[in-house]
């Protein structure tokens, strides 16, 4: 009795929120989403965490002398597609990013401060403020660093967009980059480097992810053509279907191809995509999309145009057997690869006809470079 009356003492003075079982702890996953519900506790496996702590100690060392050396492991390509610990994602992004490397080749040619400099005349000029503070307002609410409004992880969102806005004029602000910033911030943390991040997403020629977000969106378009092709050569039993009901791509993939699945999956496997998209590229993208129907090719084939839309829509909501489309997405890489049907075709360019000429008078195999862009601002991004 004297114990318990201890106990109570002591406890008398606690705030609800540091006590472990504070209703919003018990609703929060993982990766800091806020469910509605509480989240049933997963129970401890000795054995797992043992081989979990083991993983996480490789790693460490293998991050360490890539920090040291600056060359890439030749056990990375492996490592990544087993899945990266998420504790230590943060450490493998901006080496996969090369996010030092561009911000020193910027600041050697451009001059120190860059980030700041951009941040600073986006406050004076840029056109997309206001739709940037709406969208930031807007992105992953659910997540405890996006919750408060002006919060600190909403105004590192802001101010990343904005100084971008104004440092790559070609594209500006589209609002599919929104989350991939937030992405970006959840486990880099430091804004600068969020905005490094997205400097190397756009215009790496890894991921040349620029024209999905320059107006009319080519690349977009591009990838649902290529998708065409692929479901058809791939999976023709998925793509009979699908074209029998007139369920055209646009209507499931275009989010996948903007933010590369980010709010399309569930987001342990969506982390998993990352990490091998960082890794491999831009054939990712369209590789992922013809794993995904195949993974699910007998559901598919067996359903109407309403279910078909609400399977393939929700899929961020389902549990899915992250390991067989992992696995799937590895074949599906192999068979573009050797088809030679793992990378976008050329984009199509079309001359500019002036005003005294016609198309008849054009030479049928002629041929026009694309200008190069004359934009200051456009040109201080490097094409890495």
């Amino acid at each position: 009795k004297q114990w318990y009356q201890r106990r109570v003492a002591i406890t008398a003075g606690i705030e609800p929120w540091e006590e472990p079982n504070f209703s919003h702890y018990m609703k929060k996953d993982r990766y800091g989403f806020i469910h509605e519900k509480p989240i049933p506790m997963e129970p401890l496996d000795k054995k797992s965490l043992e081989k979990k702590q083991i993983k996480e100690k490789k790693w460490l060392r293998m991050v360490k002398h890539w920090q040291e050396t600056n060359r890439v492991p030749e056990d990375l390509k492996s490592r990544i597609w087993k899945g990266c610990p998420d504790s230590l994602r943060g450490q493998v992004w901006p080496l996969m990013l090369r996010i030092r490397e561009i911000k020193q080749s910027n600041e050697k040619t451009h001059g120190p401060n860059m980030y700041e400099r951009m941040k600073e005349k986006a406050r004076r000029k840029s056109p997309d403020i206001r739709q940037i503070d709406l969208d930031v307002h807007r992105t992953y609410r659910n997540h405890e660093m996006f919750q408060l409004k002006y919060g600190v992880m909403q105004q590192k969102l802001f101010y990343v967009l904005a100084g971008y806005s104004m440092f790559n004029k070609e594209v500006g602000y589209c609002q599919g980059m929104a989350n991939v910033v937030a992405l970006m911030l959840m486990y880099l943390h430091e804004e600068e480097d969020a905005f490094w991040a997205l400097t190397s997403l756009l215009r790496g020629e890894r991921y040349k992810m620029n024209d999905f977000f320059t107006p009319r969106l080519p690349k977009l378009f591009r990838c649902l053509d290529h998708h065409m092709v692929l479901r058809k050569k791939f999976i023709p039993s998925v793509h009979k279907h699908l074209k029998k009901l007139q369920y055209e791509p646009t209507l499931y993939a275009t989010k996948w191809f903007l933010q590369c699945y980010l709010d399309k999956l569930p987001f342990s496997l969506a982390l998993r995509v990352w990490d091998i998209f960082l890794l491999e590229g831009e054939e990712i993208e369209t590789a992922m999309a013809i794993a995904i129907l195949r993974t699910f090719k007998k559901t598919l084939i067996k359903q109407n145009d309403e279910q078909l839309n609400d399977f393939l829509c929700r899929l961020c909501e389902s549990q899915l057997d992250e390991e067989k489309i992992i696995d799937n997405l590895s074949e599906v890489l192999l068979d573009l690869r050797r088809q030679r049907m793992s990378h976008l075709p050329k984009e199509k360019i079309i001359e500019e006809l002036k005003p005294s000429e016609s198309l008849s008078t054009l030479p049928s195999n002629k041929k026009v470079k694309k200008e190069k862009s004359t934009d200051c601002d456009s040109a201080l991004i490097p094409l890495l």
